[in-house]
């Protein structure tokens, strides 16, 4: 699971199965972000087929910041968080 926030829309939650929400303040706000989401995810270049081409392709969005990533590892343990903000 991805969690990224994007500023003044709120939140996007990426499941590892491929499947994506937003979280936001109201339905006209939902309806931006996931037009915001699907255009990042159509834009990424090749196919959106791990956690990773996911992560790229919503931090592209401008303003997104990268909340969490569910791993299995303790803080720092993963190979992936160096160079996210």
């Amino acid at each position: 699971m991805i969690s990224v926030a994007v500023r003044g829309y709120g939140i996007v939650i990426w499941d590892d199965d491929g499947r994506w929400r937003t979280f936001t303040a109201s339905h006209s706000l939902s309806a931006l972000l996931a037009t915001r989401v699907e255009i990042a995810l159509e834009e990424h270049p090749g196919p959106v087929d791990t956690n990773d081409d996911a992560c790229a392709a919503l931090l592209s969005i401008d303003g997104a910041h990268l909340l969490a990533v569910d791993c299995d590892h303790g803080p720092g343990g993963c190979d992936g968080e160096i160079g996210r903000n």
